[in-house]
């Protein structure tokens, strides 16, 4: 049991495959708005805030490891990537083709 209370709230069928850092951070942000007294309250544009940014941070740890893994299950960033230069790669080729 954590001293914050985040095992009491996280629903059990999720344990072990979330993280639990994100799930304190959103139950201290949920805890916040929930003040008896309105002006400690975030206003919803803070809340927003700090919902994108723990949001951009699971992207960008997401992304950094399907990248760095090429044994593990998800491709999905390096196929990505690699798409990319393809389609850059083709888009190269028309515009030498056309300017001979």
């Amino acid at each position: 049991m954590s001293s914050d209370g985040a095992d009491e709230i996280l629903d059990k069928k999720l344990a072990g495959e979330c993280d639990l850092e994100e799930v304190r951070t959103l139950a201290r942000l949920a805890h916040r708005c929930l003040h008896k007294t309105p002006r400690k309250r975030p206003t919803i544009g803070e809340a927003s805030q700090a919902i994108k940014k723990l949001k951009h941070r699971r992207i960008t740890r997401s992304e950094s490891h399907s990248t760095a893994s090429f044994g593990g299950q998800e491709f999905s960033g390096i196929t990505g990537f690699i798409e990319l230069q393809q389609n850059q790669l083709k888009r190269i080729t028309n515009v030498n083709e056309t300017s001979q």
